[in-house]
């Protein structure tokens, strides 16, 4: 009943007619009605299992952060007209910080405007630069099967600029491997002795390397949202570190959004 009358604020406004949706307070009224009157049947024969699971369904409208959204629209404009942008949302758990994000997302995303890719740690991850390797790989699936032409271009482009070394990306990013095709073969990387210390280096080397090829690859902005920061691994900071300061180089190339969140 809840859900229902909160869908119902965009169905008065002109939204898209949801079946459920109230039209008149009666009709509210009604229901409750039915409610007293009738509980063995409207209240109690409920699956308790699938409702603690599935919760309040509010649709998929946002309620309640419009300014919130605002401002990191004005982000993203700010992003759009200088080198690169970071913003942080902050927020205890549940309040709605990665809905706020995917609502973000969509609005940006719903004109082709930018390439919008998220991450999340984990406390329990052990492997470093996880979210991070985990929103590049979504976006080698991603550009391999939705824009072909420009997986050729990011497939020429690295190996012009990085060869065989992709290898090493390879094994954090396994659909890399599908944007460089089969005739690049995993074998012939090069000999590797450098110490943990040194290869995590040459990892974080390596990323900045394919941030920088992908930008030169697309037209459109690139957002990097990474949920759950309070978990964030010293690696992954080095790595942001670095990311955020080969942005800050005057040279032509698109801007970097960086949203992250955090209670």
């Amino acid at each position: 009943l809840i859900s229902n009358m909160i869908n119902s604020v965009g169905y008065a406004h002109g939204g898209i007619s949801i079946k459920e949706a109230y039209g008149l307070i009666s009709e509210v009224r009604d229901d409750l009605k039915l409610m007293i009157d009738s509980p063995n049947l409207y209240l109690q024969d409920v699956d308790l299992t699938k409702a603690v699971n599935v919760g309040l369904q509010f649709g998929g409208s946002l309620y309640g952060r419009e300014a919130e959204l605002q401002t990191l629209n004005e982000c993203y404009q700010r992003s759009i007209s200088s080198e690169c942008e970071v913003a942080m949302i902050c927020g205890t758990s549940g309040i709605g910080k990665s809905k706020l994000s995917q609502e973000f997302a969509r609005s940006v995303n719903d004109d082709g405007r930018s390439i919008f890719l998220s991450g999340r740690f984990d406390r329990l991850e052990s492997q470093p630069l996880h979210a991070i390797s985990s929103a590049f790989d979504k976006y080698c699936a991603w550009v391999t099967m939705e824009d072909q032409s420009t997986a050729e271009k990011v497939s020429t482009a690295l190996k012009e600029n990085m060869g065989d070394e992709m290898a090493c990306l390879v094994t954090v990013m396994p659909n890399l491997a599908n944007i460089l095709g089969d005739d690049f073969n995993l074998n012939q990387s090069s000999k590797n002795d450098d110490t943990a210390v040194d290869a995590q280096k040459r990892l974080r080397y390596l990323f900045c390397q394919f941030v920088d090829v992908i930008s030169r690859c697309h037209e459109e902005p690139l957002i990097l949202f990474l949920d759950d920061c309070q978990w964030i691994d010293n690696a992954s900071v080095a790595l942001l570190n670095q990311i955020l300061m080969m942005s800050g180089v005057s040279y032509q190339r698109p801007p970097l959004l960086l949203l992250w969140s955090m209670p």
